[in-house]
């Protein structure tokens, strides 16, 4: 679902839902059953029923990046519409959204919610609902389909996991959910607990099309793939009805094919593309290398990789076509430019470290062919100057994105995504340019263009005047540029922001796609509410009907609290783990309340390691107390850190250890109750008894997940 909510300090620990509402339930499943292995035979009370009373927040003002809507993980330009105006946006927990007017003014741009009430994760429906969108894709075609692909393919211990592809034969207005391939009587594959990469439809044959699935990390902390889910390439030839397992080769070896159930293991694909002039497609599986295939059931590996380091030595097949961790590709992804037939390979390690972006030089010819026959990534064209301080690229495992945008002369427009976006041009036969950051969202640029960090979706669109133009969507919402950010002048040039539109109203004026981590909420004046938006800081409100709301802190926004006896006692995480402010005004509180220094930071609690959001609760009975999850329970004055001490630790560490160590089980949310107690030491007055839920066995909990 789209929105999720609750009363006072409740807060959401569920991932999948978006934005705020009132309800007397939850938006998905409860986290006990999502828990359980055997969690997709079991049907779901997931009625539309109940009254949903959205309050948002649809957009937030920023200091930084101006109006943020919230995390866009895929774009699809539909490219039967020669106007670009038809643009499909997949979001995190937010579903599919739609806009009919894409490449009109700014300010007239609207998009509208594609999948908000879907039957297929209704009442009778073993399916989960999942609404991170993946991938996105449009057939070429007169009456095209539409694909999303369900699942967070970003390899965060927070990307939620997919139940399969949603279909559309009728522009997003009714779809279907495809959760298994069929490859009867040998095998048959499950798309459920994986999440979709990417989507490449044949412009040859319009109704094949091949999508990459990957794997996700919290559906293995909370078990939620079968043994017939299985990642890898899967093709149709029926324009994405039906699907099939197709079968790579790595020389004699096989990397995947149809297995029984149950024995098949599969390798991750995070990226496929379709090349028109090669008339070939292309994609990436973690721990192999890179592959091709005219018909998408036959793949196999490129002679030539992008980089010396991907070789059959370094990445060689092994038992039931497993990869190996000697391997340098985690996660790639690829770009072709489509009037050029160039394509574009970029590639990080499980470390994200950069492995180049290389190029296969297609060499067009008057006759419209490829010049060099045969595909071979041989020229790196980046020259590692995406961060000339280190070779790890800023966010590169959980954002990384490429696009190749044609220019006037048959040349490129190259874009790379991780933490900002980086742009170089190529005229035609260039194999080599020097990359500019246009964003600088991540560096110290004292004049960046306002575009929020972490790049995950980037899509080309042909305007009426033919020239192209790019849209881009990130931890922040969408943005736009019409002349293909055609930046000028040295880096971080005050002009930079001139080549960007924000669409985040236009996104917004759909509702709410923030992803809400906490929120809490003024018990005297109701229509107060401060809400924790993860990676778009933290955010306020006193109006029920406010479409914006402030931005009170651009740290990580985890669990914000407000005092349910002293109403005007804020407090709001102002950046990941344990980074607690307190604002003594209620709703006078400004973003100048919420700058650095923590009023409780990991000093307060001995420094312990803890969850990105470190869950904290106002003690109900004593509220001027603060309880904190670490790797154990602390308590201490919620209004000062001057006298937390090492005996504020109210608990051992949960493993029964004596210290807490950098691999001690984290404690993920904590609750108080029981009996009030009174004494000298803050650490024991309040509640007398204490709740600690520890994190999932792979995602923080060690051994004591639950």
């Amino acid at each position: 679902m789209r929105l999720r909510g609750g009363v006072s300090s409740f807060r959401v620990l569920l991932l999948g839902c978006v934005g705020l509402m009132f309800v007397a339930r939850l938006c998905a499943q409860d986290a006990a059953q999502a828990a359980k292995p055997n969690v997709h035979a079991r049907p779901l009370d997931n009625s539309f029923t109940a009254v949903w009373h959205p309050i948002g927040p649809n957009t937030v003002s920023s200091l930084s990046f101006g109006s943020l809507s919230g995390r866009v993980l895929s774009l699809a330009v539909d490219p039967n519409d020669t106007t670009g105006n038809t643009v499909y946006l997949g979001t995190a927990g937010g579903g599919v959204w739609k806009s009919l007017n894409a490449a009109g003014a700014a300010p007239s741009v609207t998009f509208a919610p594609l999948t908000d009430t879907l039957g297929v994760f209704g009442s009778g429906y073993k399916a989960i609902p999942s609404l991170f969108i993946g991938a996105l894709a449009v057939q070429p075609a007169v009456n095209p389909v539409v694909l999303a692909g369900t699942g967070d393919p970003n390899n965060n211990t927070d990307s939620y996991y997919g139940e399969g592809i949603l279909r559309s034969t009728d522009g997003g207005v009714t779809w279907s959910l495809i959760q298994l391939a069929n490859d009867l009587p040998n095998a048959i594959e499950a798309f459920n607990g994986l999440s979709a990469a990417g989507f490449a439809w044949s412009t040859g044959t319009p109704s094949l099309v091949v999508a990459a699935f990957t794997t996700s990390p919290l559906a293995d902390a909370v078990q939620a793939t079968q043994s017939s889910s299985v990642p890898g390439l899967y093709y149709s030839t029926d324009a994405g009805a039906t699907w099939h397992m197709g079968t790579v080769y790595d020389g004699a070896s096989i990397v995947q094919q149809p297995q029984p159930l149950g024995t098949a293991s599969g390798n991750a694909a995070t990226s496929v593309v379709w090349n028109p002039k090669r008339k070939m497609f292309f994609a990436v599986l973690r721990a192999h290398g890179y592959y091709s295939s005219t018909d998408g059931m036959t793949w196999k590996r490129l002679g030539v990789q992008p980089g010396s380091a991907i070789t059959t030595a370094n990445c060689p097949v092994g038992t039931n076509g497993m990869g190996k961790s000697t391997c340098p590709v985690y996660r790639g992804t690829l770009a072709v430019q489509p009037v050029t037939g160039d394509t574009y390979a970029w590639t990080v390690d499980s470390s994200s470290r950069d492995q180049g972006l290389w190029q296969d030089l297609c060499a067009l010819n008057s006759s419209g062919a490829c010049a060099n026959v045969a595909p071979a990534f041989a020229n790196r064209v980046d020259h590692g100057d995406f961060d000339t301080s280190s070779t790890t690229i800023a966010g590169g495992i959980g954002t990384l994105s490429l696009l190749a945008n044609p220019q006037p002369g048959n040349g490129t427009a190259l874009f790379a995504g991780a933490g900002d976006l980086y742009r170089c041009t190529l005229a035609f036969g260039e194999t080599a340019c020097i990359f500019r950051n246009t964003t600088n969202a991540l560096s110290s640029c004292t004049t960046p263009a306002q575009v929020a960090p972490g790049q995950h979706a980037l899509a080309a669109f042909v305007q009426a005047s033919g020239a192209t133009g790019l849209l881009l969507g990130n931890d922040g919402g969408l943005w736009r540029s019409l002349d293909d950010v055609n930046v000028s002048g040295t880096t971080c040039s005050a002009s930079d922001a001139s080549h960007f539109d924000n669409l985040n109203a236009a996104v917004g004026s759909g509702g709410s796609i923030a992803d809400v981590v906490g929120f809490a909420q003024d018990p005297s004046a109701p229509p107060i509410v401060i809400a924790g938006l993860g990676s778009n800081g933290t955010a306020a409100t006193s109006s029920a009907s406010a479409a914006t709301w402030l931005q009170l802190s651009a740290g990580e926004g985890g669990f914000p609290h407000i005092d349910q006896i002293t109403p005007t006692n804020w407090y709001a995480a102002i950046g990941s783990g344990v980074n607690l402010k307190q604002c003594s005004a209620g709703s006078a509180c400004a973003a100048t309340d919420f700058v650095p220094l923590a009023t409780i930071s990991a000093a307060q609690v001995g420094n312990d390691a803890s969850l990105i959001h470190a869950p904290s609760l106002l003690d109900p009975a004593q509220t001027s107390n603060v309880l904190f999850g670490t790797c154990r329970v602390w308590r201490g004055p919620a209004g000062s850190g001057d006298l937390w001490t090492g005996a504020n630790a109210i608990s051992t560490p949960m493993a029964g250890t004596a210290l807490c160590s950098p691999t001690s089980p984290l404690i993920r949310s904590v609750a108080a109750g029981g009996p009030s107690a009174a004494s000298a030491d803050t650490q024991h007055s309040g509640s007398t008894v204490i709740y600690a839920g520890m994190a999932g066995l792979l995602d923080g909990g060690g051994t004591l997940g639950g």
